[in-house]
C-alpha cells in the first residue's frame, strides 16, 4: 500500500474495549491468527516500564503472537496523558499502516480514545503559566473541598465525574478557573476533530458482574503469585512510592502492606475491591460510549463481526 494513500478519509481502526479482565487480550490473540495484526494499547498504566505484572501487560507468548505498541515505555516517574498519547498513536499507526498491517486499539482507556476521535477542547485564555499557577493552587486542597469548588461552580460536571476521581475532578475546576466557563459548557462547543481523520468503531466487551468480579478476584490471586510484591520491592529501589507509576492500582495497595499499613490477609481483597470499583466505572463509561455494540468476549458474535470490519 503506498504510504502517501493510507491515510485517505474513510480508513479506520477498530477500537476493542471493555473493563480490566474481561477478556479484552484473549480475542485479540484470536483475531491475530486471522489477520496481520498489530495491537496499539489503550492502557493508561500499561505504559509504565518494569510495571509488567501488576499493570497486565501481555506475555511473551502473547507478544510473539501479536505485536504491542504503547507499553512498557515510560518511566514511572513521569506522567502522561491524553495530549501525549494521542500523539504516540499517530506516530504508531503510521509505522503498522506503513508496514501492510492492521492496527487494532486494546484496552481500557475511554478517555483516551475520545481523545483520538474528538481532539481537545479549545479553552479559553489557556496558557502554559497560567495553568501551572492554577495547578499549583489547587494540588494543596483536599479532595473534599476540589468536589465542593466544583458543585458550586460545574454542578454537571460534578453529578458525571465519580465522586473518587481526584483527577478529572480538579481538571474540570482547572479549566474553570482558567476560562471563567464550564467544562460543560466547552465541551458542547466542540466540534470533532479524529486524528488521521480516521474513523474508530469500538466493539465493546462485556460480562455479568458475579462473572467479572470473580475473573478480577482470580487473576489479583495469579499476579500476586507470579511476583507482584517482588515486582513493586523492585521498583521502589529506584523511585518513591508516591511517583505516578506506583499510584497504579495494586500497587498502592502492596506499599501500603509494606509499610505495614495493612497485614497480608487483606491485600489481596483489598486490590480487589479498588479494581472492581475501577471495572464499575470503566463499565459506566462504556455504557455510553458510541459503539458498534456490546458482547461477551466469549460469544462467535463479537468475532464475527469484527473480524467482518477488518476484512
Amino acid at each position: 500500500m503506498d504510504p502517501v494513500d493510507i491515510f485517505q478519509d474513510g480508513l479506520s481502526c477498530p477500537a476493542i474495549v471493555g473493563p480490566t479482565a474481561v477478556g479484552k487480550t484473549g480475542l485479540i490473540t484470536h483475531l491475530a491468527a486471522a489477520h496481520n495484526l498489530e495491537v496499539i494499547s489503550l492502557d493508561s498504566r500499561q505504559i509504565y516500564a518494569g510495571l509488567r505484572i501488576g499493570t497486565a501487560q501481555p506475555t511473551a507468548a502473547e507478544l510473539a503472537t501479536c505485536p504491542h505498541h504503547l507499553i512498557d515505555f515510560v518511566s514511572p516517574l513521569e506522567k502522561y496523558d491524553a495530549v501525549r498519547f494521542r500523539q504516540d498513536f499517530e506516530r504508531i499507526y503510521r509505522q503498522v499502516r506503513g508496514r501492510g498491517a492492521q492496527p487494532v486499539l486494546v484496552g481500557g482507556a475511554g478517555m483516551y480514545l475520545t481523545a483520538l476521535r474528538d481532539g481537545f477542547m479549545e479553552i479559553p485564555g489557556h496558557t502554559a503559566e497560567k495553568l501551572a499557577k492554577v495547578r499549583g493552587a489547587l494540588d494543596g486542597l483536599p479532595d473534599d473541598e476540589i468536589r465542593d469548588r466544583l458543585l458550586t461552580h460545574d454542578p454537571r460536571s460534578h453529578a458525571r465525574i465519580h465522586v473518587n476521581d481526584r483527577y478529572r475532578s480538579q481538571r474540570a475546576l482547572e479549566i474553570f478557573e482558567i476560562s471563567g466557563e464550564t467544562m460543560t459548557s466547552l465541551t458542547a462547543r466542540q466540534r470533532p476533530d479524529p486524528v488521521l481523520g480516521l474513523n474508530f468503531p469500538a466493539f465493546v466487551l462485556a460480562r455479568p458482574v458475579p462473572e467479572l468480579d470473580a475473573r478480577i478476584a482470580q487473576r489479583t490471586e495469579q499476579m500476586l503469585t507470579e511476583g507482584w510484591i517482588a515486582e513493586t520491592e523492585k521498583a521502589l529501589e529506584e523511585y518513591a512510592p508516591q511517583c505516578p507509576g506506583l499510584l497504579s492500582i495494586g500497587y498502592r495497595e502492596i506499599v501500603a502492606w509494606l509499610e505495614g499499613h495493612l497485614t497480608r490477609e487483606k491485600l489481596g481483597p483489598a486490590i480487589v475491591l479498588v479494581t472492581r470499583q475501577y471495572a464499575k466505572r470503566q463499565r459506566t463509561l462504556f455504557r455510553h460510549l458510541a459503539a458498534e455494540g456490546t458482547w461477551h468476549p466469549d460469544s462467535p458474535e463479537v468475532f464475527a463481526a469484527i473480524n467482518s470490519h477488518i476484512a
